[in-house]
């Protein structure tokens, strides 16, 4: 009797086929469920005496959660009954089987003695392999760990169904969790050493960097920064009809993917409770943190009974809800929310749905607005793709709602402020930016394309705003370049000129307009003053060569502190460059 998984492998005439044996023995269904997951077809193996059997019903109950709709029953001992019973127990088989996903799995009768039909089996089981459709271009392994041991000499081995792509001698691999850095040694495939490892078969993993104390059963083996792991997620799960019990919030139950079981706790979202029969959304905390990607399916059993429950398929990662409205609580729920958003989030049953609903390409569009923003590699991490709606912006990505929601907030807050502040320019770029809590790069591209906005010395404007002054204004304007041009090299500061009863909304619109020019460290002048140093530093020899603070400092006759000034302000526009203590002269702009 098969108590934990066997591995073996035949040939037929397209190849070898390998083979993971699992326990029959309704006491052993969870080293059943660690070998199941992962095959591509199955041989469901009833004997002709005994006919359907508990065990065979809850295996059966099992495939069809998981889906499986390639496989063949075979129906051994043929030779032990008569024809009459054989004829009774296939359709019997084919009673039970009419309502599952294995609903078209041919019976074929056989005799392992007499070697009955044998050759069929082997046939159909060709069939089945050369009708199997490859999936082209997989790069993205995984190979769930089923079996972890030690070779004298080599090291420590893993071993498993790999899918999703191929393995590589040398190739640097993460045992997951927690993340164990390995590379590869060497790869074995029923009984012979390859250099490459392909999906959808048997392989020993030697490694190296990895000890085997520290791996078991359950843990995955993937490429560094593929494939995450999750302790919370949002599922679709179907509880089965003849379940021992509903599925209640609270609960605490055993899930298997992969290899991998582990205790969850339920919380049915949109009820309390999922009766036998029914199906609907549920979150899932899991113990022990496990990869799931989209539509990934896995089983649910009783914790206590030990039998089966039902099972479902991963949606995606969950955010923690309370209450009956299912209000988002923890950090994450912050996660697609703007800072100038209100900070409350609840789950949205009609979106989780949508997403359980839709393919590949239709899910990255909905799963792109869960952030405010995603990088290429939080996408690729994912297993997303880019849906043609959806911006990509560098090495960003963004939700047409969320790029629309930054337009908006940027359009807004720009037109608030030339409203409260009709003299001003606009409000400072840097202001803006942190409103929307985004990277500078990414900020920069979608205020670019904002066509209705522009960059205006450091601050945004709409493109249809004029700052216009007032007859009273104009003159106020020029008394402060009066001001300024009685000691043109020590220039005033805001506060002093604040303090000559000039307000700085009026500094702030003359810079805007080109008459006034903001130096470093809130100095303020005008550009005929500029224009004459410009002169000076350009046309003398003296500045041809590079030159230091002291020497602009004394052909101005003015303190360090005022020439400092200029300076800055002459570095920060590419005017001059500076280099330890000596400045070179830069392009002299065409206006000051």
């Amino acid at each position: 009797m098969t108590v934990d998984l066997g591995f073996a492998w035949f040939s037929v005439p397209l190849g070898n086929v390998g083979v993971v044996d699992v326990p029959g023995h309704q006491r052993l269904v969870k080293n059943m469920l660690a070998g199941v997951g992962q095959v591509d077809f199955i041989l469901l193996v009833i004997a002709a005496d005994d006919g359907w059997m508990p065990q065979t019903q809850e295996h059966v109950e099992i495939l069809d959660l998981y889906g499986m709709k390639r496989g063949i029953v075979a129906l051994t001992k043929a030779d032990l009954v008569e024809p009459e019973w054989l004829e009774l127990v296939e359709a019997d088989i084919r009673e039970h089987l009419a309502e599952t996903s294995l609903a078209d799995f041919p019976i074929i009768p056989v005799s392992a003695i007499s070697g009955y039909n044998v050759d069929i089996l082997k046939e159909a089981i060709n069939e089945l392999v050369v009708s199997f459709p490859h999936a082209q271009g997989e790069d993205n392994p995984i190979l769930w760990i089923d079996r972890v041991f030690t070779i004298k000499g080599a090291g420590t081995v893993v071993t498993g169904t790999l899918m999703g792509g191929s393995l590589h001698v040398g190739m640097d691999v993460v045992v997951e969790p927690p993340g164990h850095e390995a590379r590869i040694r060497t790869l074995q495939t029923q009984t012979k050493t390859v250099e490459t490892g392909v999906a959808h078969s048997r392989l020993a993993v030697n490694l190296t960097g990895v000890e085997k104390a520290s791996l078991t059963r359950g843990m995955y083996l993937a490429l560094p920064k593929r494939r995450p792991y999750f302790s919370l997620i949002n599922t679709h799960v179907r509880v089965l009809t003849q379940a021992p019990s509903t599925l209640e919030t609270g609960q605490q139950v055993k899930l298997y993917v992969g290899t991998l079981e582990t205790l969850a706790s339920v919380k049915i979202l949109g009820a309390e409770e999922l009766e036998p029969g029914q199906e609907g959304f549920v979150q899932l905390e899991l113990e022990t943190p496990a990869h799931f990607s989209f539509k990934d399916r896995f089983i649910l059993r009783h914790s206590e009974l030990q039998d089966t429950l039902g099972g479902g398929c991963f949606i995606e990662e969950g955010v923690p809800v309370r209450g009956v409205n299912l209000r988002m609580v923890g950090p994450k729920r912050l996660r697609h929310l703007f800072p100038f958003e209100k900070p409350e989030a609840h789950l949205d049953l009609d979106m989780l749905k949508a997403k359980y609903e839709s393919g590949p390409e239709e899910l990255s569009l909905l799963k792109a607005r869960d952030r405010t923003y995603w990088t290429k590699s939080q996408f690729q991490e994912q297993g997303l793709i880019a849906h043609p709606k959806l911006h990509v912006l560098g090495d960003y990505i963004l939700a047409p709602e969320q790029y629309d929601k930054v337009q908006e907030y940027l359009r807004s807050t720009v037109e608030h402020f030339h409203h409260t502040n009709p003299l001003a320019p606009g409000p400072s770029k840097e202001t803006l930016r942190a409103g929307t809590g985004l990277p500078s790069r990414l900020f920069d591209q979608i205020l670019n394309q904002t066509d209705d906005l522009k960059e205006v010395r450091g601050s945004i404007s709409s493109v249809k705003h004029q700052v216009t002054l007032s007859d009273q204004e104009e003159q106020k304007l020029r008394e402060i370049q009066e001001v300024m041009g009685k000691t043109p090299y020590e220039p005033l500061t805001l506060g002093a000129l604040e303090e000559l009863g000039f307000p700085s909304e009026l500094l702030f619109a003359g810079s805007h307009l080109g008459r006034l020019v903001a130096l470093s460290g809130e100095h303020w002048t005008t550009p005929e003053i500029v224009g004459g140093i410009l002169n000076v530093i350009f046309q003398e020899e003296a500045f041809m060569e590079g030159f230091e603070l002291s020497t602009f400092r004394d052909r101005l006759g003015t303190s360090r502190k005022f020439a400092l000034a200029f300076l800055e302000y002459f570095d920060a526009q590419g005017i001059t460059k500076r280099k330890g203590d000596v400045r070179t002269l830069g392009k002299r702009p065409e206006k000051a």
